[in-house]
């Protein structure tokens, strides 16, 4: 399994969101693309991409013969590679939004004449947003994978890095597909590519919202958001997603504020039990092994599996006994 490594930003590392897993450039597998020093300068858009490749590899390759870069490429498992300081770096990826912003590429052919066959792209839609009208669809680890990027970029936790959830593609419940009028001017907030240039990275945006604004789980916004884009044009209205109030925690929108979750008394007996008992903090599925397998003791085991028995116990005696006021 990979090991996980931190985010590079301002020269310090920060701690990745849980379920996401990076290489940064200080490891030999993922190098560092040229760039211009931008220290001290505020760093307030984020903009997302697609390669038309179909391999990371080719993906560095193409930027480097063009002389260009972007921070973070999301490989099609989900896993990141980070290729220049979030803070520190800037790279050429966004002409005139450069100066001020984190590039997020994500590997995706996007055209399907270049998907190919046995690819792990298996949705296209048509998509009259897109350009030549049809669009394959980014793999769920790769959607969340931006999504969690996105909402630990935008949490205001991340020194070096001031960049608001502001969704400059969303006027009023419509989302922008396209090019923005406004898109060429430097406005704080999350970019798809193709509000300025090309035609890419809007999806991405939408699953993104439907995420850390929608609230919906991973699944759920995933088929939501091809859904939504399937047969739109320049413009999707969101007004009959739903939306859950969102707990902020400390790096903005985490997996768990981002799952629709309810949270029941007896989860919560589980869940303490747990803790207590086998030393798990939590019985939610965060999609990693190192998070989700654990090694326990049988009698460990043992004394969790009475306590749970016990509160079942204590459980239905409490029901049985009606209060006297």
């Amino acid at each position: 399994m990979m090991d996980k490594q931190p985010l590079i930003v301002a020269g310090t590392e920060v701690p990745t969101p849980e379920g996401v897993t990076v290489r940064n450039y200080r490891d030999g597998e993922a190098c560092r693309f040229g760039f211009r020093d931008r220290s001290g300068l505020p760093v307030t858009e984020l903009v997302l991409h697609e390669t038309v490749t179909r391999s990371a590899k080719k993906a560095i390759s193409v930027l480097q013969q063009r002389e260009l870069g972007v921070h973070l490429l999301v490989a099609p498992n989900g896993v990141v590679t980070q290729h220049g300081d979030l803070a520190h770096d800037r790279l050429a990826h966004a002409g005139g939004h450069n100066g001020p912003s984190v590039g997020i590429e994500v590997v995706n052919p996007y055209y399907p004449k270049y998907a190919g066959r046995d690819v792990p792209w298996t949705q296209v839609i048509t998509a009259p947003w897109a350009h030549k009208g049809r669009y394959v669809v980014p793999t769920l680890p790769q959607a969340e994978a931006t999504a969690q990027l996105v909402g630990l970029l935008t949490s205001g936790q991340v020194p070096g890095i001031s960049i608001p959830r502001t969704w400059l593609g969303l006027s009023g419940d419509n989302l922008a597909m396209g090019r923005l009028d406004h898109g060429n001017t430097r406005t704080p907030g999350v970019y798809a590519h193709c509000y300025f240039q090309h035609a890419d990275g809007a999806w991405l945006v939408l699953y993104a919202w439907l995420r850390l604004e929608a609230g919906l789980m991973e699944a759920d916004a995933y088929r939501e958001a091809v859904q939504l884009a399937s047969g739109a044009r320049r413009k999707i209205n969101l007004s009959n997603v739903s939306r859950l109030p969102l707990r902020q925690g400390p790096t903005g929108a985490s997996m768990d504020t981002m799952k629709r979750t309810t949270v029941t008394p007896e989860l919560a007996t589980l869940e303490a039990i747990a803790k207590r008992e086998l030393r798990i903090e939590t019985l939610k599925t965060r999609k990693s092994d190192s998070l989700d397998f654990h090694e326990v003791a049988v009698w460990s085991l043992k004394a969790a599996l009475e306590a749970a028995f016990q509160a079942g116990i204590d459980a239905a005696r409490s029901k049985g006994t009606r209060s006297c006021t």
